[in-house]
């Protein structure tokens, strides 16, 4: 193993919330409080200098050891160790001075296998005395992807007048390890995301049609910031929509070209005569709100027009030449039923030449001719209420990701409400998407969705929150709720995102993010669900999320059968928690379980964000029959059980 040095300075700047997280190990801690040896030690990782690294990049991270008042450490040493899943892969020692009471600012680099793409790392870091008694630790996860399709792990800013600290907001989404950010209305107009005054040397400032003040430099100054970290940057915009301004020259009365690209409500349409979105011209519309300069309307075309196709596209990719964004994430407004061209006719036909009159079933077509225009660029998109989601999953865009909203339906007709009907759907996508994806394992969906949309003061609820990222994550998918810093969105226009997250919650999504991170081979890379019997002592279960009991989902993979216990014990399995009431699980602790396989398992191992800083714990276990036992200590929101299976010697 290489060893590579441990640097303690006492020079070393902190960016990351260093009062919240701090954690002090209760390996060896005197329950009595008399020991003072071991009491009031402190290992604190801040952050690592990266959201990814390449393989064989070197990771740099950052951090503070502090050391009680009591007794004199005897020859302490700093001991860092790398994880991947349960096994130990390097390990790095470095003596440390520290005099009682006092603390050391430290630096380690560690560089990542050269030869080993696309893994996930958990480094621990411990102050060990001499005689190797553990003092205190932390950990932190770490990513080594060569490109962050794979695992996708999207953040947002919205904020871009000239005061605003970009690189503070930029450090902070890192300590998440978010490695894509969704640039959110960021744009001059819809249809024309730049003024024509802006220029690389000089992006200048303009309005967006609310009259907010975007400041160029701010933009790109995010930019650079993020790329420093290995952030990709995605310039949002609608795939499909123009302003008022769009659709008359310089006399009113006479329509531009962009006028026949628009889409009509279909006769048979029941919005055809409503009049909350029609005027009497039936043109599909949304009043977004009051605008300065006139441009509050937003029309919708045919994705299916080549001429609009050609434009949109035209305007995407001058962009780059403006800003170093590293794509584009298009952006809709859900399905409102049949529709059809300014003429009456279909948006136009399938591949198998049958006439098309829903918006949802053109984008299939429309993304594959934009990846082919963006060339080199990535490509995200959002098919609002996972409406039409089915053409996007079978796409050439880069990274999969869907608005989920509690009334809209699956195409079984299941209404997308519960965390089951939310996971069904990640499952679905990853299944789907398995011809279009590089390694043929499948795409990561990226899970967008307001849990608790009428908050209008205080924070967000911490139980709401971490069961729905536990329900996502653990089906292989990813989440879209963090960023603008260490903001969380609970609302869909961005900027609204003051409902903010305590200090426990903020904490909570450090944890939980490392433990995305460091476990993310078995969570989301190639894993599929299998639906095996389990059993837990005294408490009802359930393979589908029902409200009160403990879900049991199963997955599995060619290494490893994994068990996901998501605790609903004492709340319900709703993911929309409106108005931020929903109760915290019951948790429980000695859970005796069945599990049932015809596998043979060597190993089983427990690793849960709630539990000995995400490091992995092996379990003792017995097979009987068709089953086997073993004891998880507790659960609180989430406990991951991942058992080796024995391959048999050919």
């Amino acid at each position: 193993m290489k060893r590579w040095k441990i640097f303690l300075s006492g020079a070393v700047i902190f960016c990351v919330m260093n009062t919240l997280c701090t954690v002090t190990s209760g390996i060896i801690e005197d329950k009595t409080g008399k020991d003072a040896y071991t009491v009031n030690n402190s290992v604190f990782i801040d952050t690592t200098d990266k959201a990814m690294y390449k393989p064989g990049d070197v990771v740099f991270l950052t951090g503070k050891i502090t050391v009680s008042a009591g007794k004199e450490l005897s020859n302490p040493n700093l001991v860092t160790k790398i994880y991947h899943l349960e096994s130990e892969v390097d390990q790095m020692n470095e003596p440390v001075a520290l005099k009682r009471g006092g603390s050391r600012i430290f630096r380690i680099k560690w560089q990542s296998p050269s030869a080993t793409d696309y893994t996930g790392y958990l480094i621990k870091v411990e102050l060990q005395d001499s005689n190797g008694t553990v003092l205190a630790s932390d950990t932190i996860g770490v990513d080594v992807s060569s490109d962050w399709t794979k695992f996708p792990r999207y953040g947002y800013v919205c904020r871009y007048e000239a005061a605003v600290d970009t690189a503070e907001k930029i450090n902070k989404m890192n300590r998440f390890h978010i490695n894509g950010i969704e640039y959110y209305d960021w744009q001059y107009l819809h249809q024309k995301p730049l003024p024509d005054t802006s220029t690389r040397d000089n992006p200048g400032t303009w309005e967006d049609w609310s009259g907010r003040v975007i400041d160029g430099n701010t933009v790109a100054s995010y930019i650079e910031e993020a790329h420093e970290k290995d952030m990709i940057n995605m310039g949002y915009d609608m795939i499909y929509a123009g302003t008022n301004t769009f659709f008359n020259d310089d006399s009113p009365e006479n329509n531009t070209k962009a006028a026949s690209w628009r889409i009509l409500f279909s006769r048979d349409n029941p919005n055809y005569n409503n009049a909350k979105y029609d005027d009497g011209d039936h043109l599909f519309h949304f009043n977004m709100g009051n605008s300065p300069s006139g441009n509050g309307r937003l029309y919708f075309f045919n994705p299916l027009n080549r001429d609009w196709q050609k434009y949109i596209f035209a305007e995407e990719n001058h962009i780059f030449t403006v800003l170093d964004f590293d794509g584009w994430h298009g952006d809709t407004v859900g399905d409102w039923g049949k529709m059809t061209d300014v003429h009456g006719n279909p948006l136009g036909y399938d591949e198998n030449g049958n006439s098309v009159y829903y918006v949802k079933d053109t984008y299939r077509s429309f993304l594959n001719a934009a990846k082919a225009a963006l060339g080199s660029k990535y490509l995200s998109f959002n098919p609002v209420g996972a409406q039409g989601i089915e053409q996007a999953d079978t796409s050439n865009e880069d990274v999969l990701y869907a608005e989920f909203w509690p009334w809209d339906k699956d195409l079984n007709g299941i209404t997308y409400d519960t965390y089951s009907s939310i996971v069904t759907q990640v499952e679905r996508s990853m299944k789907e998407s398995i011809p279009y994806s590089k390694d043929g394992k499948g795409k990561s969906l990226v899970v967008k969705a307001y849990v608790n949309y009428n908050r209008t003061e205080g924070f967000m609820n911490n139980p709401a929150v971490l069961l729905f990222d536990a329900a996502v994550y653990a089906a292989g998918g990813s989440r879209l709720e963090l960023g603008d810093g260490d903001r969380m969105l609970h609302k869909e226009y961005y900027p609204d995102d003051d409902i903010l997250m305590d200090d426990e919650l903020r904490a909570e999504m450090i944890r939980w993010n490392d433990f995305a991170v460091a476990y993310e081979n078995i969570l989301r890379d190639g894993q599929s669900t299998v639906g095996h019997e389990v059993d837990v002592n005294d408490y009802k279960c359930s393979k589908t999320g029902e409200s009160n009991k403990i879900w049991t989902y199963t997955r599995e993979d060619t290494t490893y059968e994994i068990l996901h216990l998501i605790n609903l014990l004492g709340t319900d399995n709703t993911w929309r928690d409106a108005d931020g009431t929903k109760s915290r699980p019951e948790e429980v602790s000695g859970l005796k379980v069945k599990y049932y396989t015809d596998k043979d398992i060597s190993h089983i191992y427990l690793a849960s964000p709630d539990l000995n800083n995400g490091c992995s714990t092996e379990l003792a276990f017995e097979k009987k029959g068709t089953y086997y036992t073993f004891t998880v200590p507790s659960l609180e929101f989430w406990d991951m059980i991942y058992m080796k299976v024995l391959v048999p010697d050919r």
